[in-house]
């Protein structure tokens, strides 16, 4: 019994001292960054960060509007998937954030540069979520179009940079988001369809309801 306790108690310990050589490595990974970013670029990356989810957002309403007055119902259904996909993951986001309760690392750390105001938790990072769900449903509704694809995943990468450069987010929650965001698209958009959601009416033959 008393191998089996010290069995257990060694593991935690060796546990325990995993998560803050991970924790350390994390804070050394951001710190990295946040003090050698090119701060000529600092207005630049704060403009993108402000605007993020007002652009992410937007793409999909300004697709779904072009849809509708084109008349154009299987681009329509797609322009609303993103957008219920993008609805559903900032909310799971938002609960596991305020469930975690991780502290900002300009809070915990006093050498990390914080450039922009934030008064929420840390973990995961909801910027990096909405546009990673943005770049995961585009992807799979519009495999055809490469150029559009290309540029919203960079997009992404680039929102996803900022919130390490300015200070607000360490890269596991950069990570976590995108690994939440990715697999959520996965699942969204392939139970909706499954659901037939995509499922074009049954229209007149003269009426053409092509997808772009």
């Amino acid at each position: 019994m008393e191998i089996f306790l010290f069995f257990v108690h060694f593991l935690f310990f060796a546990l325990v001292q995993f998560i803050k050589s991970l924790q350390n490595i994390d804070f050394h990974i951001l710190e990295l960054i946040n003090h050698n970013r090119f701060k000529p670029l600092d207005n630049f990356f704060i403009l993108i960060t402000n605007i993020a989810t007002v652009v992410t957002y937007s793409f999909p309403i300004i697709l779904l509007l072009f849809a509708i007055v084109k008349h154009r119902f299987l681009l329509q259904r797609k322009s609303w998937l993103i957008l219920i996909s993008l609805t559903i993951n900032s909310m799971i986001i938002d609960i596991i954030k305020d469930n975690v309760k991780r502290l900002r690392p300009f809070v915990t750390h006093h050498t990390i540069h914080n450039l922009v105001p934030v008064f929420s938790y840390s973990f995961p990072s909801g910027h990096t979520g909405e546009v990673f769900m943005l770049a995961t449903s585009f992807t799979l509704l519009f495999k055809s179009k490469k150029w559009w694809v290309i540029a919203v995943w960079v997009w992404a990468i680039v929102v996803a940079y900022t919130r390490m450069v300015l200070g607000v987010h360490y890269p596991s929650d950069v990570l976590g988001s995108i690994v939440i965001s990715v697999f959520l698209a996965f699942i969204i958009n392939k139970y909706l369809i499954k659901l037939d959601f995509l499922k074009e009416k049954e229209m007149p033959s003269s009426t053409s309801t092509a997808d772009q």
